[in-house]
């Protein structure tokens, strides 16, 4: 082949291997448009599912303007009627509200050094802090470094949960972003402090505060700060009672973390670090003091109203009717005079609201949580009698000329049970014909039974439901003498009844009630008219009386102000009373054994009872002056008593005889037989039954 053929044959084979390589360029060509078409497709699909994921996501998103306080519950406080707190009410959480410039800069800046150092750079999210945690959690190899912020750490905890899911985590970044938006990083701070778990029950820098340092979260240092801040990483680890060494570890870590962020300087690191945990073991005294019986009665009123839930996670803020200055010296009266052994108990009521200032019993709570105020169901002897003189009064009897002769009674009633009631005087000393006002201040049992026949055991206890006694009452003619049983608080409310001028105010205990969203709740406070004034004026002179020159006489020994009331004691002296009052403040006083009708010896209303109401009036009233009671314009119209019983009496002596005096021969019994009356339904509803002290049987009184 000459040259130019080689020539001509080179340039074919070049041109064949040039056009194969051409061929070759444009074919990986098309592979590649096509493979970086599938990866933009495969990304574009990706982003597009992700997009939609997120916009899925955000329409179910919770309202960040609305905070989901179900998440968050609540202690509810419990004031006195002067705005001091006396309780906490909580369950298993126990959280306290406080306001931003009430948590110290110490506990910010700890919380933000620990928990979050880059939380006033970063928007919800930490970017930074996400990379760093994953290169710190490679190396380790398994998760030592979280990322959360605190923005996030409070959007789980009060809005989304703390589900293990990828679904929950891009919600919480999502709501930590829009949250960002809209608070303030101090508002954002101040929520998860008070929202984040700090271990043993307690919820929330105040709470935590409070269980181990007995402080409010204002009143902490340095240190303390610090040990709180470093509890919420591991609540259930980190035990500043079950583990001082780690705990203090974990102090001074925070201390040190504070130094690195520029908050403190490394003297007051080193300062804070050598002092003392100063944690208590147990948290601050769960025992409800002084007015435990009457929290214990309010709790029950709240868990009626609102629900158990509601009382205990609702934040609530409850002003009550207690007067801890008088709750005080009620129980120095009952323990400075009740001997060892009997139980004892105080109600008083300001007559012109019905609201329960006092409500005491010498029990111990601890011991006990059996009220005796107002679950005891005890006999009140002659505390009763003032609601048939009451009844004796509205029907037109004139007390001071309405005679009755004092002498032994053996009254049988046909069909009854028993069938016959015998009535004597305590002692048996009858001071023979008497007017009602001298029975009163003798307290004559025979005089009042029968008074009692002559009213209408119905009528008796018409007066005294309708004054306020509501427990049910028996229409017997022993109910005069107090046969019945009722309670302390509503014996006071009946007597308020009197000494508010014949007005009658249902018991309260609560005044208002705030809830978390600065909602009120007002109690509306109606007065009743039940008696009319003149009525409740001439039987509260009467029982004025009785203080000066009748069985409540020996109260003058402790508090010559103005007061009135009536002692009660039953036969076998397992019961003793004094109800007394004066125009500003009710109280019935109670004395027995709560665990049965075990008598008493030598035990009257006047031994104990009558110097413990003394002692408590002159503590409350010894030192201001006590309107009297005020006689109205209107008084009653009085007529000739035309009573079966009394006109069966013996022929008027000259003069009658001085209060108490005894006859020169006691009278032989007068026997009636009378036909009794059926029983009457009570005329208002009782409060919620409560646990039941033993059934008595029913009995005469002594005075």
């Amino acid at each position: 082949m000459n040259q130019q053929d080689k020539a001509a044959a080179y340039t074919r084979y070049s041109g064949r291997t040039n056009r194969r390589r051409r061929q070759a360029k444009r074919g990986k060509i098309r592979w590649g448009r096509l493979i970086v078409l599938v990866i933009v497709l495969v990304v574009v699909i990706l982003i597009a599912g992700f997009v939609g994921t997120l916009v899925a996501l955000s329409r179910n998103l919770p309202n960040l303007d609305k905070a989901n306080s179900s998440l968050r519950a609540q202690t509810t406080f419990i004031y006195d009627r002067h705005g001091h707190p006396i309780a906490e009410l909580h369950g298993a959480t126990n959280r306290i509200v406080v306001t931003s410039n009430q948590i110290p800069q110490a506990m910010k800046d700890a919380t933000v050094a620990i928990e979050d150092r880059r939380f006033y750079q970063h928007h919800g999210i930490d970017f930074e802090g996400i990379i760093r945690a994953a290169l710190a959690d490679l190396r380790a190899g398994h998760v030592v470094e979280g990322a959360s912020t605190i923005t996030e750490q409070y959007v789980k905890n009060a809005y989304v949960g703390d589900e293990q899911s990828l679904t929950r985590k891009i919600r919480e970044a999502m709501l930590a972003w829009e949250l960002e938006d809209k608070w303030t990083k101090d508002q954002i701070l101040t929520h998860y402090l008070n929202a984040v778990y700090y271990g043993a029950g307690a919820y929330g820098v105040q709470a935590a505060a409070q269980t181990y340092f007995h402080k409010n979260v204002w009143q902490l240092n340095l240190a303390q700060c610090a040990l709180l801040a470093g509890l919420p990483k591991f609540p259930s680890q980190y035990s500043p009672i079950y583990d001082p060494g780690v705990v203090k570890a974990r102090r001074n870590l925070v201390l040190d973390e504070m130094v690195k962020s520029g908050y403190i300087t490394q003297a007051q690191a080193n300062k804070a670090a050598a002092s003392k945990l100063g944690v208590y073991k147990e948290p601050p005294n769960s025992d409800k003091g002084q007015a435990a019986y009457f929290i214990d009665y309010v709790t029950r009123q709240l868990i009626a109203k609102y629900g158990a839930r509601e009382v205990f996670e609702g934040g609530l803020r409850v002003y009550t009717s207690i007067d801890m200055k008088m709750q005080q010296s009620a129980i120095d009266a009952l323990k400075s005079t009740l001997p060892s052994g009997p139980a004892g108990a105080l109600v008083s009521i300001d007559p012109s609201t019905g609201y329960i200032r006092v409500m005491v019993a010498s029990t111990d709570w601890n011991k006990t949580k059996f009220n005796l105020a107002w679950q005891a169901r005890r006999q009140p002897g002659s505390a009763m009698k003032p609601f048939a003189l009451v009844a004796a009064v509205e029907q037109g009897a004139n007390p001071a000329t309405t005679y009755y002769v004092s002498r032994p009674l053996h009254i049988v009633m046909p069909g009854a049970n028993p069938p016959v009631w015998d009535v004597s005087t305590f002692g048996h000393t009858y001071a023979g014909r008497i007017n009602l006002v001298q029975a009163t201040l003798a307290s004559d049992n025979t005089v009042y039974a029968q008074l009692a026949l002559d009213l209408g055991a119905d009528k008796i206890v018409e007066v005294a439901h309708r004054m306020g006694i509501t427990s049910p009452l028996p229409a017997v003619p022993s109910i005069v003498l107090g046969s019945n049983v009722v309670n302390p608080l509503e014996m006071a409310d009946a007597y308020a009844t009197l000494a508010s001028g014949g007005v009658r105010h249902r018991p309260q205990a609560i005044e208002r009630v705030v809830f978390p969203d600065h909602h009120v709740e007002k109690t509306k406070i109606t007065g009743t008219r039940v008696l009319s004034q003149g009525v409740a004026y001439v039987v509260d002179k009467i029982l004025e009386q009785n203080t000066y020159s009748g069985t409540g006489a020996g109260m003058r020994a402790y508090y010559s102000g103005v007061a009135a009331g009536k002692t009660g004691t039953t036969t076998n002296s397992a019961d003793a009373w004094f109800c007394g009052f004066n125009p500003l403040l009710a109280t019935a006083i109670w004395m027995g054994y709560p665990q049965a009708e075990i008598p008493m010896p030598g035990v009257q209303g006047a031994t104990y009872c009558v110097p413990i109401f003394g002692k408590f009036y002159q503590a409350v009233f010894g030192g201001q002056s006590v309107p009297d009671f005020t006689q109205p314009a209107v008084m009653p119209l009085f007529h000739a008593w035309k009573g079966k019983y009394s006109l069966m009496s013996p022929s008027p002596s000259p003069s009658p005889s001085p209060s108490g005096s005894k006859s020169p021969k006691p009278k032989p019994t007068v026997t009636y037989t009378i036909k009794p009356t059926a029983s009457p339904s009570p005329t208002s509803s009782p409060v919620p039954t409560p646990s039941k002290t033993p059934k008595p049987t029913p009995s005469a009184t002594k005075s």
